[in-house]
């Protein structure tokens, strides 16, 4: 029997981290330029930058491929793979 390892997947990982980084980065940008005549503006851009972090991350991921923190028991590699 076969045992379904998160490294068969062929799916590469990082790709929602992009998508979603992208979407709050992008999203938030727009919204706070829109808002810039309004003082509430500042802390949409702190968003902004969480946003474009979270998507470098993914980018890194996808670039990166799995590593020993994706495996199906939290990361211990209980197999010594």
């Amino acid at each position: 029997m076969q045992e379904n390892q998160a490294g068969k997947s062929s799916h590469r990982p990082g790709l929602w981290l992009m998508v979603v980084g992208g979407l709050l980065a992008v999203g938030f940008a727009i919204y706070a330029v829109l808002a810039a005549p309004d003082s509430t503006s500042g802390p949409l851009w702190i968003v902004v930058g969480w946003g474009a972090l979270v998507f470098l991350y993914g980018l890194y991921r996808m670039i990166r491929g799995r590593s020993s923190i994706d495996h199906r028991a939290g990361g211990t590699d209980a197999n010594g793979m």
